[in-house]
């Protein structure tokens, strides 16, 4: 040992024939975005996270290449397809994504037709992965109100101690507004007795009117969780009014049929729901899964409206619907290994709508439909590759009034993806069902809304057949920039559509089975880029959408839309720039409308830390008119131009503020207890 020391002495003293060099710093940097063939990963920054208020804000900083998000807050695929949103494998609500807490979020997850059955068999989806905790919880507030004399504000609680997770929500909402107006155009072309059309043309024209409307809702959410185990209850209820909508105005005609008449529409509603939604998952073994999520929910919806033109009496309208709705699904999962998994599932769905009617048309409708759906759905994901195959079929039985129908229509799914890198990611999808229309368009009653229209639903309307089909290239080479590209069709077979009948005294709207065929197209790249150190973040979208839309409205369109957002963090500082293009696209397959909306531009400025969040966003701030978008609508005998004005689209500031205050120590977490809904009206639409 003294030997050792002396050599090492020696060899240190020695004049080294090597000359040294100062190495500059090298700084490795994690990637926070990665792509895969099954799932895709992205990690927020600190700063994202520290700036973002909500879910849906942090998603709009991240700026994922898979999805978009309108300037509304809905959450799409590129080609407009619905994303589902998850907290930690458990689905989550718009109210959910308001009160997450910002800090706790670890990564963001996005799949396409996952084979995990925690998804429940959905399409596309989004699943926040938490921060947990061991014992401990926070509690948020959030609230905002603008110029429009609206006011939201929410509390959450959330408190875990070992395996046990409750959650205790509520929320409040009001407005009191003055309705900007409305312009309405109609075209009616009437054959009469003699062989001649009588042709003339109805101008609706709103001038004032004001709306109130209060929410409220509390929510109670328990879950327990162990390695193996997982149980969730939500109780939930909702409290929806709106006393007051009344709006006026007057009528002309060209030529002068009529002499003009000032008129007054006012109408009011109010939904009180309640509902329960579980969730319980079991793992068996290593290889085996078992998951159960019953759902029950009720409504009960009060609706009144009266039209009235020069005071000669008007017309009344109301409706009374309680509504119930239960569903109940079962997931078998085995894992073969390597050799992929199989989800054995099972569907069952019950809904009862009992709705009168009062006013114009006097009757009560009484609806249920039955839905029971096998299916299994076979998973493989072997290194570069994930494939995914599912084949079920739904036994399907409606029963209206003394209208019975049985029927039974396949459903298939299928996906692959190719992902050769962290970098590049391929996908084609196809996707095929039949859904069955919903109570609320059987109702053979006949309610006349103004002296010239009036509408009614078909008790005789079947299921109808969907098909999809999508191409996807995403693109990752580094932190700094993302780009995606993506095509899609998505096309209808057996439609049932809106159709405009004449009548001795105007028109009656009906909905007619099979109407002309229906085809969409979309098409378009994202892209984003980051720059001084990822401080400033430069994202900009390009798409267009085709839509072929058959009789009985037979047109065919093409809109381009682009959109630019630039945001900017100074340490605890950030700013935002976005700019939507005006939108052009069809209102669903079934309305036949086309719709037209003006462009939105928005400048924020934020400050946050781990606690405090204060954001004040101006909007739209040169522009001073009142029009908000325009509707167009042709028929063989009648036409609608629709121009709508309300403060949306009018300049407006808003403050929204949020507090967090956490407390315990952090190790694991469930997601926040939310706004529950109800079961679906079956008033007639």
């Amino acid at each position: 040992m003294l030997a050792s020391g002396f050599i090492a002495q020696a060899q240190t003293a020695e004049t080294d024939s090597v000359k040294t060099q100062e190495l500059e710093e090298v700084v490795v940097e994690g990637r926070n975005q990665r792509l895969g063939a099954e799932v895709s990963t992205y990690v927020p920054t600190t700063r994202q996270k520290n700036a973002a208020q909500t879910a849906v804000d942090l998603l709009k900083r991240m700026a994922i290449p898979q999805i978009r998000i309108t300037p509304n807050d809905n959450i799409t695929d590129l080609a407009g397809k619905s994303v589902d949103i998850f907290i930690d494998f458990l689905p989550a609500s718009n109210e959910d994504l308001q009160g997450m807490r910002m800090q706790d979020v670890k990564r963001v997850e996005y799949y396409d037709f996952p084979s995990d059955p925690r998804f429940q068999g959905k399409a596309h989806v989004v699943n926040f992965v938490m921060q947990k905790y061991l014992y401990g919880g926070y509690v948020k507030a959030f609230g905002w109100e603008n110029s429009s004399n609206a006011g939201q504000l929410s509390l959450y609680g959330k408190l875990q101690y070992k395996r046990m997770i409750f959650d205790v929500a509520a929320g409040g909402f009001y407005s009191s507004q003055k309705h900007a107006g409305a312009d309405t155009y109609e075209q009616f072309r009437l054959p009469q007795a003699d062989g001649t059309v009588k042709e003339f043309e109805r101008n609706y024209i709103q001038d004032k009117g004001k709306m109130r409307r209060n929410l409220y809702w509390p929510t109670f959410k328990a879950l327990y969780s162990t390695d193996r185990i997982s149980m969730q209850n939500v109780i939930g209820a909702s409290f929806d009014r709106t006393p007051y909508d009344r709006r006026e105005g007057y009528v002309a005609y060209m030529p002068e049929i009529s002499p003009r008449a000032d008129f007054m529409q006012e109408s009011s509603s109010r939904v009180n729901s309640l509902s329960y939604n579980g969730y319980w998952n079991f793992i068996l073994n290593d290889r085996n899964t078992i998951r159960f999520s019953p759902t029950y929910a009720y409504s009960h919806t009060n609706s009144a409206s009266v039209y009235d033109e020069n005071m000669r009496g008007g017309y009344y309208n109301g409706a009374l619907d309680d509504s119930h709705q239960f569903r109940g699904d079962v997931t078998y999962s085995h894992s073969f290994g390597k050799w992929g998994t199989l989800n054995a599932m099972l569907q069952t769905i019950v809904v009862s709508n009992n709705t009168s009617y009062s006013g114009t048309a006097t009757q009560t409708d009484r609806a249920r439909t039955y839905r029971v759906g096998p299916g299994v759905q076979y998973s493989l994901s072997k290194g570069k590759f994930y494939g995914l195959a599912g084949f079920g079929y739904h036994w399907n039985r409606n029963e209206f009034q003394d209208f019975k129908e049985n029927s039974a229509a396949p459903w298939i799914d299928l996906s692959l993806q190719y992902s050769p890198n962290d970098r590049h990611s391929m996908r084609g999808e196809f996707h095929h069902m039949k859904s069955i229309p919903n109570s609320s368009y059987r109702s053979s009653a006949i309610i006349q809304s103004n002296p010239l229209m009036s509408y009614t639903g078909n008790p005789n309307l079947v299921a109808y057949g969907s098909y999809d089909v999508g191409l996807n290239y995403s693109f990752i080479p580094c932190n700094k920039f993302s780009l995606s590209a993506f095509a899609s069709t998505w096309i209808v077979d057996n439609r049932y559509v809106y159709d405009y009948e004449p009548t001795p005294t105007g028109i009656l709207r009906t909905i007619v089975q099979p109407g002309g065929g229906y085809s969409k197209w979309d098409y378009g790249v994202y892209a984003s880029l980051r720059l001084l150190d990822r401080q400033l973040q430069l994202s900009a979208q390009l798409n267009a959408n085709s839509v072929h839309n058959g009789a009985p409205n037979n047109y065919d369109r093409t809109h381009l839309v682009y959109a630019f957002q630039a945001t900017y963090y100074y340490k605890y500082w950030n700013f935002s720039g976005i700019y939507y293009s005006p939108q052009g696209y069809s209102d669903g397959c079934m309305v036949g409308t086309w719709m037209k909306t003006k462009a939105y531009y928005s400048l924020s400025a934020g400050w946050s830390n781990s606690s405090w969040n204060i954001n004040l966003i101006v909007a739209n701030f040169a522009r001073w008119n009142w029009l908000s978008d325009e509707s167009e609508m042709h028929s063989r005998y009648y036409d609608k131009i629709e121009r709508t004005y309300s403060i949306n689209d009018h300049a407006w500031t808003r403050l929204s503020v949020t507090y967090t205050f956490g407390f315990g120590k952090k190790v694991e977490q469930g997601d926040e207890a939310s706004q529950q809904s109800g079961a679906g009206s079956g008033i007639l639409k």
